[in-house]
């Protein structure tokens, strides 16, 4: 049996609408909510919080594939994954569909509860690379989010590194009291100084305790954000999304701080798209709004 899950359908047609709630609730599946545009789909999401959004790609004036990216592109908690809908072909649509940030298509004929968790699925499908997102604006959200994870990886004796910046290290060692001493830290500026240079040091890092026997290696990694141009920045998104590629055979979970406060509005929306998984205090979640690091890269424009 499934558990029940709680969905906003976005759709302009009222028929189709009543016809999927009924269908849909018979079968379990809660309808919280609709829209019929984009703006009413975002509005409907930041207040309602469900757990999937059902989304036609016919959407009357608006275009379904742009709800998506913008629910994709939506402050943290105002996300929802996305299922999008039509009674046409999945072929009809096919690149469209893999390049957005969607958990799939199912045909309006096909449209059930089982279909839908089978898309759900995807979200809690882990390799052994576990690439999290931790967005955060006070020293005491990072420490609620960062203290778990590494007292966690402390109790089952796999080694972890804290990479932060300078303000960061002081108050998580405090809070570690007598573990901070297995605790490997270093300064985001030192390790940070290329994107090349910081996979580098990642790799050896990681591979070095592998060797040693760990089962697994924890890492917090900050990045130090360039001021200086729009394609420094890119090339540091690039680098946090290819993390998802070179280390997914490898056994490390990576925890990567993002300091609301400080960072521009557009480093902080695209973590949501490097990272698989969202961190808020000691609970994780999927990210809608996660892209294969392939169309994300290629987004980026990088040549």
């Amino acid at each position: 049996m499934h558990v029940a899950i709680r969905a906003l359908i976005v759709d302009d047609s009222p028929r189709f609408v009543e016809a999927a709630r009924r269908l849909l609730e018979r079968q379990g599946i809660i309808t919280v909510g609709v829209a019929s545009t984009s703006a009413e789909a975002l509005q409907r999401v930041a207040e309602l919080r469900p757990d999937v959004t059902l989304i036609d790609i016919e959407l009357g004036a608006d275009s379904g594939f742009e709800v998506a990216r913008l629910l994709a592109e939506a402050p943290g908690h105002a996300t929802s994954p996305a299922i999008l809908m039509s009674a046409h072909r999945a072929d009809d649509f096919a690149d469209l569909i893999s390049a957005s940030p969607t958990l799939g298509f199912i045909s309006k004929v096909d449209l059930s509860a089982n279909a839908i968790h089978g898309l759900l699925g995807r979200l809690t499908e882990r390799g052994p690379c576990v690439h999290e997102a931790l967005i955060y604006s006070t020293v005491e959200e990072f420490l609620a989010a960062t203290l778990p994870f590494v007292c966690e990886g402390l109790e089952v004796g796999e080694p972890i590194l804290v990479v932060t910046k300078e303000t960061n290290l002081p108050p998580l060692r405090e809070a570690l009291k007598a573990d901070a001493r297995r605790v490997e830290f270093a300064d985001s500026s030192e390790w940070y100084r290329s994107p090349p240079a910081a996979m580098a040091s990642y790799e050896r890092h990681v591979h070095a305790q592998l060797g040693r026997g760990a089962g697994r290696v924890r890492v917090v990694g900050e990045p130090v954000w360039p001021r200086t141009s729009s394609r420094a920045i890119a090339e540091w998104k690039r680098y946090e999304s290819v993390i998802n590629v070179a280390f997914a055979t490898t056994h490390v979970s990576f925890v990567c701080p993002y300091d609301a406060a400080a960072l521009p509005g557009g480093i902080v929306a695209d973590a949501c798209r490097t990272h698989p998984l969202l961190r808020d205090g000691p609970n994780v979640r999927p990210s809608p709004g996660y892209l294969d690091p392939a169309l994300f890269v290629r987004d980026l424009g990088l040549h």
